[in-house]
């Protein structure tokens, strides 16, 4: 149906379920020509899912279904989050954990994205928390976009952030302290199981082309990984940073 440079089997498979009733942004539509535009992008998506075994590929795809409809302000980031919890599924395959599966999620109850058994035997929970971009980026790229498309040569320009803000600091604080209410608060008598945060984050441009900026927020994670000691934080390597 779809000619890629690359081979996307499962998010094509993805895309195909589709039908003609779905809005022009739906995902299932557009996504198909960013494979062939940017296949860079979302060939570690598409590794990730080929990593997944039938029933767990089939939870996946039903909850990526769920979440086709595109935001006004957000785009498709529930999407992406969900993407991310697959992001972090992987993560537990590549490091030898065994038994790992998504924890059925039941009248939006705030259970922990997956279980797993660690190399020893032992329990492991994760939790995926994706950070996105600022509210403020995304309402700056819209904006130059609709410029760009009305032929208005006016764009809004913007300097480059100097320092970590310190709303980034506290979203990174309150995402984290968030899943490990998740990660403790589910069988919190069983003090033998693994907690995991699986975290991925993305930065706004006018801070990210900074390198200075770069090494303070990678410097405040670190700090912040050696500090907890109730949870294991984990960066994805997808992070852009």
């Amino acid at each position: 149906m779809y000619n890629c440079p690359m081979k996307f089997e499962r998010l094509l498979e993805f895309c195909s379920t589709v039908d003609a009733s779905a809005p022009p942004d739906d995902i299932r539509i557009q996504l198909p020509k960013a494979l062939q535009q940017v296949p860079e992008v979302f060939k570690p998506y598409e590794e990730s899912l080929q990593k997944l075994d039938p029933e767990n590929w089939e939870i996946v795809k039903q909850k990526l279904i769920a979440r086709v409809t595109k935001h006004l302000l957000r785009g498709w980031a529930q999407f992406y989050e969900s993407l991310a919890e697959v992001r972090g599924f992987s993560y537990l395959l590549d490091s030898g954990y065994n038994d790992v599966k998504f924890i059925p999620e039941v009248n939006n109850a705030r259970t922990p994205d997956i279980e797993a058994k660690n190399p020893k035997g032992k329990g492991c929970l994760l939790e995926s928390k994706n950070i996105g971009f600022s509210d403020d980026e995304r309402s700056y790229v819209l904006e130059n976009t609709r410029r760009l498309l009305s032929k208005d040569e006016n764009l809004v320009i913007r300097d480059v952030t100097q320092g970590m803000p310190d709303e980034l600091k506290n979203k990174i604080l309150s995402t984290v302290a968030s899943a490990k209410e998740q990660l403790l608060g589910y069988l919190p008598d069983d003090k033998s199981i693994e907690r995991i945060v699986y975290l991925t984050l993305h930065m706004d441009t006018h801070m990210i082309i900074s390198m200075d900026n770069r090494v303070e927020v990678i410097n405040f994670l670190n700090k912040l990984v050696r500090e907890e000691t109730e949870v294991k934080i984990v960066r994805d390597e997808l992070s852009a940073i």
